[in-house]
């Protein structure tokens, strides 16, 4: 889906805003007892301020999508601008901000070096007046900060990377437990059709040709009661032949089962399911709304927020309809289509079926995601 919604009152957001505020004070602070509160370098320093936390959220939103550079240079640019108008300011704590996004979008080979761009302004202003060695140590404890900033973050990505490597193995080994349960109950069926077939199978055959010899071989006045016992020996017979040919069936998967098994790696969402037993009744259209809804309940999560889901899923002639709908709130429609909801259509127009997504407002007017598909449900289809 897109972006997460912006975190405005996360923790690390929180810390972000109270030190822009911080370093802001002290760079217009500086600006008006240089130029005066109404002068045009203190108006745009404030201005280059207000757009450069603005970028900042901008490029913090955007983790999870491809590096928005524009951006970053752009926060650069104003950063550069501050620090020229008001040397005596605090603009490398505006570099300690910036750096904090670098290794989300920047190799790790070249992270470190992204220090010389972060200070080369506080550095070109300190140096226009000629660099003491005051301003010298100033620049290299700054510059220190900015390290510590940068390994930080650098630390916190990995461990974001590493959670989530973790949440997709955890998912795949829910989803290989349910797959080695179910071939278990394969093989036990498979074991008690055997055992039917071997012995009462057996067993049942050869009463049914004795009743047949005692029938012929009966005084007339006992072979109606003989004829009835090989009778009901044939349809037991029969009963059994018929129930280790369904043993011996394999077992259709249960959409319903898997996605509580799949709910199981997501303790944080609550799962409200409608779904009748044996529907949908092919291997194909289980498989596929299958990975309709792993894909949406994994981004209902990452991107929504949400924690509750409502999955309906009906049958209509040869026709099987999913509805999902979850309380994530949407943060823009319509929704750009990046990998996962192109894979899920893609999927879905393989199977010669429709997807449908919508918004839905609820009471407070907040937009939630629905996902309608339409399959074909033919009894036989494969996958």
């Amino acid at each position: 889906m897109s972006a997460p919604p912006a975190r405005w009152f996360y923790k690390e957001n929180i810390a972000a805003i109270l030190s822009w505020a911080v370093f802001s004070y002290i760079q217009l602070s500086s600006a008006n007892a240089t130029y005066g509160l109404m002068a045009w370098q203190t108006l745009l320093t404030g201005g280059c301020l207000v757009g450069f936390i603005g970028l900042f959220f901008v490029c913090q939103r955007q983790k999870e999508q491809p590096a928005p550079w524009l951006a970053l240079s752009s926060m650069w640019v104003l950063m550069s601008i501050a620090a020229l108008l008001v040397p005596s300011g605090f603009a490398p704590g505006f570099g300690v901000l910036w750096v904090c996004l670098l290794p989300w979008f920047v190799a790790p080979r070249y992270l470190y070096s992204m220090l010389i761009p972060s200070l080369l302004p506080v550095g070109i202003a300190m140096g226009l007046d000629g660099l003491t060695s005051g301003e010298a140590m100033m620049l290299l404890v700054c510059g220190t900060f900015q390290f510590f900033a940068m390994f930080a973050m650098s630390k916190a990505r990995e461990e974001h990377i590493a959670r989530q490597s973790l949440a997709v193995a955890h998912e795949q080994l829910l989803q290989a437990q349910t797959l080695l349960a179910s071939q278990a109950a394969d093989a036990e069926r498979l074991r008690i059709s055997r055992d039917l077939h071997d012995s009462l199978g057996h067993h049942l055959t050869g009463l049914v040709i004795q009743l047949q010899v005692a029938t012929y071989q009966a005084a007339p006045e006992q072979k109606a009661q003989l004829e009835l016992c090989q009778q009901q020996a044939k349809q037991l017979l029969h009963d059994i032949r018929h129930t280790v040919s369904q043993l011996r069936a394999p077992q259709q998967p249960q959409l319903a089962l898997q996605l509580k098994a799949l709910q199981q790696s997501m303790p944080d969402l609550t799962l409200q399911l409608s779904i009748p037993a044996g529907v949908p009744q092919s291997p194909l259209a289980n498989a596929v709304l299958f990975r309709v809804c792993q894909e949406a309940l994994t981004n209902s999560r990452r991107h929504g927020k949400a924690t509750s889901v409502q999955i309906e899923v009906w049958q209509h002639q040869q026709q099987v309809f999913l509805r999902y709908l979850d309380n994530g709130q949407l943060s823009q429609w319509p929704l750009p289509e990046g990998n996962g909801l192109t894979g899920m259509r893609e999927r879905v127009l393989e199977a010669g079926g429709q997807l449908l997504l919508s918004n839905q407002p609820d009471a407070n007017g907040v937009d939630h995601l629905q996902i309608d598909v339409e399959l074909p449900d033919e009894q036989g289809a494969s996958v």
